[in-house]
């Protein structure tokens, strides 16, 4: 996972931000649980994707979990 996020340049939110959309948790979830609105979570998942050229969750999590 770790290599992954270097990889693909993660800033600590966005690494922080994959892990619980590992964990299977919505947006509203993160949101809660970082202190930050739900547009800075779709914020940070827009950039995730931009980043590591995932069209949505599901195919980042199989990114993941093909390292």
């Amino acid at each position: 996972f770790d290599k992954f996020c270097r990889h693909n340049d993660l800033t600590k939110r966005e690494k922080v931000i994959v892990l619980h959309m590992l964990q299977g948790q919505t947006n509203q979830v993160y949101a809660y649980l970082l202190y930050i609105t739900l547009g800075t979570v779709k914020t940070h998942l827009h950039n995730i994707y931009k980043k590591t050229f995932a069209t949505n969750r599901s195919q980042l999590i199989e990114m993941i979990r093909e390292l």
